[in-house]
């Protein structure tokens, strides 16, 4: 620090300076007053050369700094209410900022947890016509020779029957090759994980469970190791606890398993019941593993023709999996938020010029008393960082809250990641934070800049107003292409919730099971066990109707076949669903044409099938499909002909915004499958029978498992949140910029009024009325509110079209969009000016003139 005794030598020094050249004046016979006078004179500006004297020595950057902080802290502490409304700002637009920046770091940026992340892989087996399947366990096994491939490991996910405990519960199951959690890079934090014994056929039962399932159900113990569950009706072992880091978020597995112990493992080659997880080998490219890969399937189809024809695999980056369509929307909400930042830095920067006609003689006086340019920027740059650093410290904690917020609401954003305040979303805070205070603390340190150069008096400064109002015009447009993304997402939610889903959701309660694979000893026993279930829950009190499907609309299940139809001979892929009978009156899907299935159409009897709209008009447009035949394929060539014996309406599976595809129902006890949902139509409240439904199906099955206790209504419901949340957030966001657009008019137009008192004064003195004042205020508003509208226009027609595949039954160039934002914004510009227009009016002539 600048030393206060080496402060008073210097100032001895100078004063003997000026003593000295005063007695030399004095010895030649001028007057000793005059003598000291002239002395001063000839020295110069005595301040001046202390200034510059303190600048040579080492500490006088760091001692000045910190004059500049207490200084600024002492400015800052006499105007709380100004200061509060910068910091509250600021606070908001970085809260806003490090909350999104929160997922984009964990979705995007970190996607994946693992040892080198950007070597895994994912792959599918493809079909001809391009679509996804699994992967048979024999072309995994060639497909491994590949030179590019450091490992690879089947993979497959379903849930499981968890037994032999007080109350049957479902864990959601991971069937995985030995060399899984190598390739991943996974080491258990208690015993182990799955080796190559456990693969081999007839071995021991054994699983890992990951960390929240050891935390919840067995809280954290370790004995839990060598503990035996039953899992779908078949003891495993415990062999190892996954570490609390292990999140894969492309699957939600639970308990890991021997991919053997997949009900629907098979080593035939005509069976694909699995994907693959793979490593690149160091120095390969994902390119090289599709190339090497694709041929190891050309040569498989040579070998294998009647399995392997037409099969093909598609690899993709782990990273991108796990990513999946949440890229586009986070982008959106990323470009959201920064023209929220930079609407709040134009905000402030405006507030700080207006401030800064204020300290017009403050510049001037201390750059007249010697005080470099530089050194006046710098302090208010100081100023503006010190704002920016409180700001970024309320940002910190509303970026805390936003963070949470994001993780209640929009769990179809983050998925299973882990959203916190970590270091780098606390470093991306802390950076935007100083970049905040350059920014908007520039323009009033470049106005010091041009005051420190002027006279005491200056009046006006175009440069500066022209400045203020392209900054007001800026914040305008911004507001405006945020308004207008919001208005689209705002019509596609309107427009998605309007669609219908092709069945009635009201008072339908629906729970997911799965019967333990092999325990019955035919299919036929199999149905019989669902039919019975059926049956029981149908005699609960309170239940009109009840059914089985095998994938519930909207439950994310979905099942696909291929047919032949007679007049094609190459496959056709369609949506399949087997259902009892009775389904279709559950769920309110209308029968258009036919009948419905009966407890007649048995294993043994002729096997039937009703198909949607949409199948029946794509495929036998005109004509009436009842009684024709369709093949449905059931291996490498055996097929089975199935009648087409009704019409029903079309259904949404997925989204209400999905177009809708050919669909296929069977009968349960033709196709039975383990797996049902039962869809439960009720009198009342669905959810208060949900207690009464279990245990009627435990009357049939004591020990079955049974999960995902929901309503059709919440299921319908939940297909849009993502859509929901998206539209809302940007919905706040766009109200956040107008209200700081508005702000920004007012600013600037009470600021405006201000420096043209006299003028307003002069006119009135000469005749105007408080109607021309008026006038006059409003035509500014007009001019800068129509500039930042045209400005946004031509912006947002170029940046909406990003939307477009976000959007649903509207176009990015809406015109009744566009003219409703315009006409909001008018009349909130209108607003902002209609009180500083009013004080303008009501001046009187002679006081202005005179403060003047």
């Amino acid at each position: 620090m600048w030393n206060r005794r080496l402060d008073e030598d210097l100032q001895d020094e100078l004063r003997s300076h000026i003593e000295l050249k005063a007695e030399e004046l004095e010895a030649n016979g001028i007057p000793r007053d005059e003598a000291l006078l002239e002395a001063r004179r000839r020295f110069g500006n005595a301040t001046l050369v202390a200034e510059s004297t303190r600048e040579l020595h080492v500490f006088t950057g760091i001692e000045s700094i910190f004059q500049d902080l207490r200084y600024g802290l002492r400015r800052l502490r006499r105007e709380p209410t100004f200061t509060a409304a910068v910091v509250v700002t600021l606070g908001l637009v970085i809260g806003v900022n490090g909350a999104i920046f929160s997922a984009v770091e964990a979705v995007l940026l970190r996607p994946l947890s693992y040892p080198e992340p950007d070597r895994l892989l994912q792959l599918y087996g493809t079909t001809k016509d391009s679509s996804q399947e699994g992967i048979s366990i024999a072309d995994l096994e060639a497909l491994a020779s590949a030179p590019s491939l450091a490992g690879i490991a089947a993979e497959q996910t379903q849930s499981v029957n968890l037994t032999g405990v007080e109350e049957p519960g479902r864990l959601i199951g991971g069937f995985v090759g030995s060399s899984y959690f190598r390739i991943l890079g996974v080491t258990p934090v208690l015993g182990r994980g799955i080796n190559a014994e456990d693969e081999k056929p007839n071995g021991p039962g054994v699983c890992v469970l990951n960390y929240a399932v050891w935390r919840d159900r067995f809280g954290s113990d370790p004995s839990v190791l060598g503990r035996s569950l039953i899992l779908n009706n078949a003891a495993h072992t415990v062999v190892g606890i996954l570490p609390e880091s292990f999140r894969p978020r492309y699957t939600n597995a639970e308990a890991w398993m021997p991919v053997r112990d997949y009900p629907g493992y098979s080593r035939d080659r005509a069976r694909t019941p699995v994907f693959a997880l793979a490593r690149l080998a160091p120095g390969a490219t994902i390119e090289q593993a599709r190339a090497e890969l694709g041929g190891v399937m050309l040569r498989l189809a040579q070998e294998y023709p009647k399995t392997n024809r037409d099969r093909g695999v598609a690899v993709s980056a782990l990273s991108e999996i796990a990513v999946g369509s949440r890229r586009k929307p986070l982008l959106v909400l990323s470009a959201a938020a920064a023209c929220i930042l930079l609407l709040g830095c134009a905000n402030i920067a405006g507030l700080l010029l207006a401030k800064a006609v204020g300290r017009k003689q403050e510049i001037a006086i201390r750059a007249s008393l010697g005080a470099k340019t530089g050194r006046l920027m710098r302090q208010l740059l100081t100023e503006s960082l010190l704002l920016a650093g409180a700001g970024g410290v309320v940002g910190m904690i509303l970026a805390d809250f936003g963070i949470k917020i994001l993780r209640v609401y929009s769990p179809d954003l983050v998925g299973s990641t882990e959203l916190r305040l970590n270091p780098q979303v606390l470093a991306y805070l802390a950076v935007v934070a100083i970049l905040t205070g350059i920014l908007f603390g520039l323009a009033p340190a470049f106005n010091a800049r041009t005051q420190a150069t002027a006279s005491l008096r200056q009046r006006g400064d175009t440069r500066r107003r022209r400045f203020q109002n392209a900054l007001v015009a800026g914040q305008v447009a911004l507001a405006l292409i945020l308004l207008i993304g919001a208005g689209l997402m705002g019509a596609s939610l309107r427009n998605v919730a309007a669609i219908e889903p092709g069945f009635r959701a009201e008072r339908v309660l629906t729970m997911e099971y799965r019967l333990a694979p092999g325990k019955y000893a035919s299919a036929g026993r199999q149905a019989t066990v669902q039919y019975r279930i059926v049956e029981s829950v149908a005699a609960v009190p309170g239940v009109a109707s009840a059914a089985l499907v095998g994938a519930l609309p909207f439950s994310g299940n979905a099942n696909r076949i291929s047919i032949t139809l007679p007049d094609r001979p190459e496959p056709v892929a369609i949506g399949y669903n087997p259902i009892s009978p009775g389904y279709f009156r559950t769920a309110g899907i209308p029968l258009l044409k036919g009948r419905d299935f009966s407890f007649a159409d048995a294993e043994n009897s002729q096997a039937v099938a009703l198909v949607n709209r949409t199948f029946a008009d794509r495929f036998w447009a005109g004509q009436d499909v009842r009684g024709r035949q369709v093949r449905i394929s059931t291996g490498a060539s055996a097929s089975t002909p199935v009648t087409i014996v009704g019409i029903v309406g079309d259904v949404k599976q997925f989204a209400l915004d999905d177009g809708n595809e050919p669909q296929l129902y069977r009968p349960y006890a033709q196709d039975p499958y383990d797996f049902a949902t039962l869809v439960v139509r009720t009198k009342g409240d669905p959810m208060e029978l949900a207690k009464s439904v279990k245990q009627a199906i435990w009357a049939v099955e004591k020990q079955q498992s049974v999960w995902k206790v929901r309503t059709l209504e919440y299921l319908v419901d939940r297909s849009y949140n993502f859509l929901r949340y998206i539209t809302w957030t940007t919905v706040s966001f766009a109200a956040l910029a107008l209200l700081l657009a508005a702000l920004g008019l007012y600013g600037l137009l009470s600021y405006t009024v201000n420096q043209r008192t006299s003028e307003l004064g002069i006119r009135m003195a000469v005749g105007a009325t408080p109607a021309d004042v008026l006038r006059l205020v409003v035509r500014d508003v007009i001019t800068l509110t129509g500039a930042g509208i045209v400005t946004g226009i031509v912006f947002a027609l170029w940046l909406t079209r990003f939307l477009q595949s976000q959007v649903y039954g509207v176009t990015t160039t809406e015109p009744a969009i566009y003219l409703g934002v315009a006409i909001l914004l008018l009349i909130v510009a209108l607003v902002a000016a209609w009180f500083p227009g009013r004080r303008a009016a009501r001046l009187d002539p002679v006081m202005a003139l005179r403060q003047q």
